[in-house]
């Protein structure tokens, strides 16, 4: 092999290492962009996520408020009884004595 050769073989192993390089770069590029474009929808995900569970809590509170609306339908049943109570004893003459 002559030196010439050599030398012709030498400078197509560097261009070939060199273009595996800068392929290498590129897709390392492209990988890094790809992680920070996941990241940046991940993070958008999570403040939607975030403002469903604040929107539908008055769902989820449902079942409390139905209890508190069954204890004030069985006070207003009971101040109904009473005030009938009341007026029916209002009502009732009472014996002269």
């Amino acid at each position: 092999m002559t030196e010439k050769q050599f030398l012709t073989y030498w400078y197509r192993g560097i261009t070939i290492a060199g273009g595996v390089v800068v392929a290498v770069a590129a897709l390392l590029l492209v990988i890094i962009a790809t992680a920070r474009s996941i990241l940046n929808n991940a993070k958008r995900a999570i403040a939607i996520a975030n403002d469903i569970v604040t929107n539908t809590r008055p769902i989820w509170e449902l079942e409390q408020t139905n209890v508190v609306a069954a204890q004030l339908l069985a006070g207003a049943e009971a101040i109904e009884r009473h005030a009938a109570e009341v007026a029916d004893a209002l009502e009732t003459p009472q014996p002269a004595g």
